[in-house]
């Protein structure tokens, strides 16, 4: 018996081939018998339809065709020999009486004078029976009912595994080929690294799945003044970072969604960035309740002037550097995005001066963790603002391979995305 079950257990067919499997299993020892497959789950009490059946002659006469996913279209028995069947939850063996071998489930057995029917579990849940069918009477008398009731369900649960793990797998690459699909479309939004008169800068955007939460959007905004700018000075430029609440296919959505409303804004005359994030928290709330918030801090700089607009929206502070001090900007500031409708944000102002170095990220990078739960932490991003690179390139680089080397490999447990700049 061990050495048939070594072979069963290395089926690898489709659900066509499960119940020929099960057929030659069992026929060294229940020979000459007809095998059906009745499926019982979400039928009615009972009835079951013929989820497949194996004539005494080995000939295949329905077969055994994804019973899960076409149960409506197998045929359906709800006759007096069934309800006999399927009425318990253990084997059984059932003699026919004269009046059942005419009845419709008798007729596809082509009329046994004895049955075998054993229940089959799966998940918890019964879900089928395997009918052993034979012309002979008294051909199952002997069979010790409690033994057939453990082989036939390890020998189904042998069965059904490569055929669930097939199905896993296959749905699998489905719902990845969807997911990298919209991950596609999301890096589609992100900023072609745009050149910018007065700015240097450097950017890493990592998502922790496929598709990401974080999001973040660089611009020049020079051609949409309108006032006496002089573009000598430099560019007027424009930078979001957002986080959305969780991360993977949900969180991206949502980033997404941010992008899109971002683009409808038009100026109402509301100094940006407070009236741009007022405006999209407004839209973000538009209908019921979104299960997600987003931090965000926005910044908007005037290289005449040399004031920096920005917003902090529930948003890690920006670390700004200057010369050897490294200050916490937007701190506590005010309350994320998605979760009062009219909410109005206010701008904050700071002067900046030649040099100056602003770090923007989000919580992935602090929130990183070692092996044994240490997060990467806020003070430590601080000392490496301090001490790094005035090259933000470098700065950049040293940051995220320092990130990486705590958290133990380039992915984190959430997505991470690091903006320096230099002024």
């Amino acid at each position: 018996m061990f050495e048939r079950l070594l072979q069963l257990s290395a089926f690898d067919g489709d659900s066509d081939a499960a119940l020929r499997a099960m057929h030659s299993y069992f026929a060294c020892e229940l020979s000459n018998c007809a095998v059906a497959l009745l499926l019982v789950r979400d039928q009615v009490n009972g009835s079951g339809r013929l989820a497949g059946l194996i004539g005494a002659d080995g000939i295949e006469q329905v077969p055994n065709r994804d019973p899960y996913n076409q149960r409506g279209e197998l045929p359906i028995f709800d006759d007096a020999l069934t309800a006999q069947i399927v009425s318990g939850v253990s084997a059984q063996v059932v003699a026919l009486a004269p009046q059942w071998r005419d009845v419709p489930l008798a007729q596809a057995l082509s009329g046994p004078a004895t049955v075998l029917a054993v229940p089959i579990a799966n998940s918890g849940v019964l879900t089928h029976w395997l009918v052993f069918a034979s012309a002979i009477e008294n051909r199952f008398d002997g069979i010790d009912l409690q033994q057939m009731l453990l082989h036939v369900n390890l020998a189904a649960s042998l069965i059904v595994r490569p055929l669930v793990l097939r199905e896993i797998t296959r749905e699998s690459a489905r719902q990845r080929l969807e997911i990298e699909s919209m991950a596609d479309i999301q890096k589609l939004l992100l900023p072609d690294n745009p050149k910018i008169a007065g700015l240097d800068y450097a950017l890493h955007w990592q998502p922790a799945a496929t598709a990401a939460g974080d999001y973040y959007e660089l611009s020049n905004l020079t051609q949409f003044t309108l006032d006496d700018f002089n573009p000598a000075s430099g560019d007027i430029w424009g930078v979001i970072v957002g986080d959305v609440s969780g991360h993977g296919a949900a969180a991206a959505m949502e980033a997404v969604q941010f992008d899109a409303i971002l683009r409808t804004y038009r100026s109402d005359g509301g100094p940006p960035p407070a009236a741009v994030i007022t405006y999209i928290n407004r839209h973000f709330l538009s209908r019921r309740s979104r299960g997600h918030f987003m931090t965000v801090f926005a910044l908007l700089y005037r290289p005449d002037t040399r004031l920096l607009r920005y917003v902090s929206a529930g948003h890690p502070p920006l670390l700004l550097r200057r010369g050897g001090d490294v200050q916490l900007i937007g701190e506590g500031d005010q309350i994320p995005l998605g979760v009062l409708r009219d909410y109005e944000y206010r701008n904050n102002e700071i002067t900046l001066e030649r040099n100056d170095i602003l770090i923007l990220y989000t919580d992935g990078l602090i929130e990183a963790r070692d092996r044994s739960g240490v997060m990467f932490g806020s003070e430590r991003m601080r000392a490496l603002a301090l001490t790094g690179s005035d090259d933000p390139h470098a700065l950049c680089d040293n940051i995220m391979a320092a990130v990486q080397a705590h958290q133990g490999g380039p992915l984190g447990t959430d997505d991470q995305t690091l903006i320096v700049l230099k002024i």
